[in-house]
């Protein structure tokens, strides 16, 4: 007879996996829009006080810098809230996890008598 228990949480552990993969794939993914980029952010030397008053910091900054500034916090945003939908997910999973187990032990009690 097929041990209904074992089934249902090595279905949950393949759920899981998926789970983890495709969270893997979402980093990876943002960490390569970061990557591309970085080829737009420009970190200046720091002029001498005089100097820095008389440029306009954000006449001088690209324009695609601007718009992948935007990209990036956009992406880390989404990134954000699915990591809390992930564990608010992994949360479930655990409470579905701990009642099956609470059934099987007191099943397991009810054939101990």
């Amino acid at each position: 007879m097929i041990d209904w228990v074992a089934v249902s949480i090595s279905i949950i552990a393949v759920g899981f996996t998926i789970l983890i993969w495709l969270e893997s794939r979402k980093q990876s993914q943002l960490l390569q829009v970061m990557l591309k980029g970085l080829p737009y952010v420009q970190r200046t030397r720091r002029k001498k006080p005089d100097q820095a008053k008389a440029t306009h910091p954000a006449s001088s900054m690209p324009k695609m810098s601007t718009s992948a500034a935007e990209e990036r916090r956009r992406l880390k945003l989404e990134l954000e809230k699915e990591k809390l939908q992930w564990q608010k997910n992994k949360d479930i999973a655990k409470g579905i996890a701990w009642f099956i187990d609470r059934l099987g032990e007191s099943d397991e009690e009810y054939e101990d008598e």
